[in-house]
Formats: C-alpha cells, structure tokens, sequence
C-alpha cells in the first residue's frame, strides 16, 4: 500500500472523494511499487481504485478522465517499495567524505534505478537485477543517467570495489540493442581513469551513439575527511590541461564521426586552467547542467540580454559572497558592473572551511563558512550582499542543516539577498 500524501482540489480525484492519507491497495487490480508503475495504470482512461481510507475501511472507487486530464493525486515519495541503497564502495565516494550533522539526503548512498529515470540522477548499474534490466527495456524507461567512469571492467572493479562493477560495457550493449538511450558520467581519479585509460573510454563510449547522448566529465572532489579512505589526490592544474586535451581531440573526433559533439568537460576545468570556455551553442541544451558542466556558459548568455546601464540603481555599494569558482565564473558580470558609474561592486571569496580548501564550488558552502565571513563585514558598509541560492535546498536549508531563516535571523542587521541567477540579480540591484 502507498499513502496518498495530498489530493489537489478540485481534480477528479478530489471530486471522487480521495483523501490525503488514504491507503491505495491496487490501481486496476495491479499493485503499484513506484511512480513509474503508477505512471502506467493511471494511463487509462478507466481506472479502479481499491483503496484502505484514514478510517481503516476497505472500498473500490472506478474514476474515468478525460485525456490529459491531472488526476490529481501527490505521493511523499517516488518509489513505494523501499529505495535501493548502493552496494558499491568507490575509492571517489562524496559521500563517505562527509562529516555527521549534514543534511539527510546528503548521507543517503541510493543506486537505483527508478531515480535515474524520473528525476535525472546517476547510477551504477550495479544493483541491477534481471527483473530490473527486462523491466527498463520492456517498459523503455528511457534515458538513464549511468557512472561509467571507465569502460575497463577490471579497473572499475578496482575503482568500486564491486565485482559486478565489470558488467559495464556489457549492459551498455544491452541497452544499445533495444534502443535504451542513456546519458553517462566519468569522474576523473589522477593514477586510475585519466591519460590512457580516459583514452580508452571515450573510444569506447562513443561507439554506443546515438542511444548514448552525452558523456560528461568532472574532476574528482575531495574533502579533507578522508580519514581511512583510499588515497586520492585531486587533479593538478596541469592535469586538467592535459585532460581538456584530451577531452578536445575526443569532441573532435564524435564531431568528425557523428556530426555533433556529445562530449562535455565540467567548467572547473575551464576556469582552473584559465583555457576559453565552449560557446553557448556548444552545449547542445545543457544536457548535463547538474553535474556543473556548462552553467558558466550558460549566465554568460544570460548577461547578452541585461541592460544594467540603463537602470537607475537604488544600491550603490554591493558584494556578492560566492566559492573560489564562483568568482572566476562571474568574471564576465563583475567586467560589466565596472563600467556602471552608480553602482560598486565587491566579488568576495568565501574558502571552504567545513570541507576543505580543495571544495571550490559554491553548491557546497555551507551557513557557518558564510556567517563567519559575512560577520568580519561592517553591518552597513553594503547596500547588499548577495549569496547565490543553490546553497540552499528546497526546504530551504543549507548543508549544514541551518534553515535559510535562522541564518538571516543571527544576520538581520545585514541587508542579504539569495539569488537564482544573474536576471534576478540584475532586477534587484536596479529596484534596491
């Protein structure tokens, strides 16, 4: 059974009487597991409800709807039957990198599939039962979003430390062969998967277009508790140009293959080696934006459309608190405020602390490294200061479980702002 966590007033489940907590037993006789299964049965235009109500009685309700009609039923979560937890245990593992007194999510190691499909993470594979693999293909639960990170099977064995980690290419195959598209991912490890071995893989995966449409490329990031992990070592600055080489003569050569490019580098390798961003166009519409490839690029663009010179500014004095890569990212929007008379603005850097200098990105700053630097600022020196939003979840706390409205609470002599983007940042600069 799955609790119905909201019903939306008036849709036809409403108007049918559903409410939330109800129990749902079965949609048309079938037990559902997932969303994805719950997805399907309630693409009838009849469906049957056997439902288990608030007060414990068992009764069967028949709703008929009009084609692209919203049932309107809301679910806590999108997997009923338990989520699959990751059986592997990678050399690179963020998680395992983490202090206690994070965020839930942050700590929660899944591999399973069903989020790959629905919400865009990525996954192993390795957790994949036969049931499971039939399921994805019958079903066509297309694309999924796999961590490859080399098609070596010994060497990702190695870098997993799962035996069923060699199944990779096998599997890619599989899904090549009944039409599974699938976007994939490589974090790059210095001594494991880089150089040759990088080599191999973007041969390798290439070879599985079209059903592959994308492979992106990160650095590995490494906090400094790892305190009985494998030894690591983030990339070096001359590291990532050999790796940008490397990943330019592979986008090349899809391009001469394929006629399009479908490899992609995360920009830290861009801004860390100060080699010229790919131009907006060149990333094919952002296809793996999550994993920080192409956000840089992508407010470059967004600055095309900003007209700051023609606002009248009510903040004359602004500071924009962000990570080591944030600023270098904001190069381009800093340029532009300079040449604004009326308005002075501050980039201000905050290292990361909590997880370690080698943690550059602003996703992963956390409340007390931004109060400890927002406190050694005059409270009225600036008009505002900025924070970048994505430090935030969607309940609005940070990752060191601080809510958004304590942390302003403990600042409030502080005028702060957390911003999406650069329009938003823009529109609040011009109307104070």
């Amino acid at each position: 059974m799955v609790k119905i966590e909201n019903v939306i007033p008036n849709s036809t489940a409403a108007k049918a009487g559903l409410k939330a907590e109800d129990k749902i037993i079965t949609i048309n006789n079938q037990e559902i597991n997932d969303y994805i299964d719950y997805l399907y049965q309630i693409s009838e235009p009849i469906i049957t409800l056997k439902l288990k109500t608030k007060a414990n009685k068992i009764k069967t309700i028949e709703l008929e709807r009009k084609l692209g009609e919203e049932l309107g039923i809301e679910f806590k979560e999108i997997v009923f039957d338990g989520l699959k937890q990751c059986k592997n245990n990678c050399i690179f593992c963020f998680v395992k990198q983490q202090p206690q007194n994070m965020r839930k999510s942050l700590n929660q190691m899944d591999d399973d599939y069903r989020f790959s499909f629905l919400q865009g993470s990525f996954v192993t594979l390795t957790n994949l039962e036969n049931k499971e693999i039939k399921r994805i293909i019958d079903k066509n639960l297309s694309p999924i979003n796999i961590s490859v990170h080399t098609t070596n099977p010994e060497l990702r064995v190695e870098m997993m430390k799962n035996p069923k980690a060699a199944n990779i290419n096998r599997l890619l195959k599989l899904f090549q062969k009944n039409n599974i598209q699938f976007h994939t991912q490589i974090v790059i490890c210095p001594g494991y998967n880089d150089q040759a071995e990088l080599d191999k893989t973007l041969a390798d995966l290439l070879e599985f277009y079209p059903q592959i449409l994308s492979i992106g490329i990160v650095p590995v990031g490494l906090t400094k508790y790892r305190d009985g992990l494998a030894d690591l070592k983030t990339l070096t600055q001359s590291e990532m140009k050999n790796s940008l080489e490397q990943i330019k003569y592979w986008q090349q050569k899809a391009k001469d293959k394929y006629g399009e490019n479908i490899i992609y580098a995360a920009d830290e390798f861009y801004l860390n080696t100060n080699y010229e961003l790919p131009e907006y166009e060149e990333y094919n519409n952002f296809p793996q934006l999550e994993n920080g490839i192409g956000l840089t690029a992508l407010m470059n663009e967004e600055l095309k459309s900003v007209e700051l010179s023609k606002g009248k500014f009510k903040a004359k004095k602004i500071a924009i608190l962000t990570s080591v890569l944030g600023k270098k990212a904001l190069t381009n929007f800093s340029n532009m405020i300079k040449e604004i008379d009326k308005l002075d603005l501050e980039i201000l850097t905050v290292e990361n602390n909590f997880f370690g200098e080698t943690v550059t990105v602003s996703g992963l700053l956390t409340a007390q490294d931004l109060k400890n630097n927002i406190k050694k600022l005059k409270a009225d020196y600036y008009d505002h200061i900025f924070i970048p939003k994505i430090v935030l979840n969607d309940q609005s706390k940070f990752l060191d479980e601080i809510k958004k409205e304590e942390f302003l609470e403990e600042l409030s002599d502080y005028e702060i702002e957390f911003i999406d983007d650069i329009k938003e940042l823009t529109e609040v600069i011009k109307n104070g």
